[in-house]
């Protein structure tokens, strides 16, 4: 869960702009000589921005698992219990296009699109963003092949509380067999620190829920600690586990 990313923009001239990010994950701790640090697994893109929108090339997390990730108060990373609640469909494209359109003035819609190798389905993903009156919702969806997720979920803030709900709706290649999840999520600021929680639950057996806290040490240093409390009805597969983590962005 260790990550280190490299990112660059360059201002091309009437409002026109080029970017690019390298972001990877850290397995210092892991080297057993198949599971090895890759330079941009988590990615590897390059694009062209205006205030229109945007287009990048590469590989990266597509639209149907950032409309869970950006209304997760964990964002998904370490002590999240996104995963467990919701299909988050692989996480990241590869070979990939990513669109991302300014509709109007607090809409935002979005087209992903990746290009596999001969013999297996193409995956597409797409949002839709609007942000009115404190209250900002999206709606998601991915598909390839037969297998389909669909996303609502949004957040308000209320004072220095964030509130979020999502929702999710997951299809598999097998006829009939589905997941939903329902998600609820708390963030409250208090000075330098955020603490934080959620839960969640499927229609299949699953029940979770987590609490967390980050303190700013900067602008740019914080401390996290989370605890995630996952369990799966009738199973002896529960999860219980704690967390602390350091981020520093320079």
């Amino acid at each position: 869960t260790s990550n280190f990313a490299i990112t660059a923009t360059e201002q091309l001239g009437n409002g026109l702009s080029v970017r690019g990010v390298v972001e990877t994950s850290l397995k210092g701790n892991t080297v057993d000589g198949t599971n090895n640090t890759q330079l941009g697994d988590r990615q590897s893109t390059i694009g062209l921005a205006n205030k229109m929108g945007s287009i990048d090339l590469g590989r990266n997390v597509h639209s149907q698992f950032l409309a869970v990730a950006t209304n997760d108060p964990f964002n998904t990373l370490y002590g999240s219990i996104a995963g467990d609640i919701h299909n988050l469909r692989g996480l990241r494209f590869s070979n990939g296009t990513f669109v991302s359109v300014n509709v109007a003035p607090g809409v935002v819609a979005t087209w992903d699109r990746s290009n596999n190798a001969p013999g297996q389905a193409d995956q597409t993903a797409g949002s839709v963003t609007g942000s009115f009156a404190g209250v900002t919702a999206t709606a998601a969806s991915y598909t390839s092949g037969d297998e389909k997720t669909t996303v609502v979920a949004g957040n308000t803030k209320l004072g220095n509380t964030t509130v979020s709900l999502i929702h999710s709706d997951s299809k598999s290649a097998t006829v009939g067999e589905t997941k939903k999840g329902d998600q609820i999520g708390l963030a409250q600021k208090m000075g330098a620190i955020t603490a934080k929680a959620s839960y969640g639950r499927t229609n299949t057996e699953v029940k979770a829920y987590n609490v967390g806290m980050d303190y700013a040490l900067s602008k740019r240093t914080e401390v996290g600690v989370a605890y995630r409390n996952v369990n799966l009805a009738g199973t002896t597969q529960d999860i219980k586990q704690y967390g602390v983590g350091l981020t520093h962005r320079f």
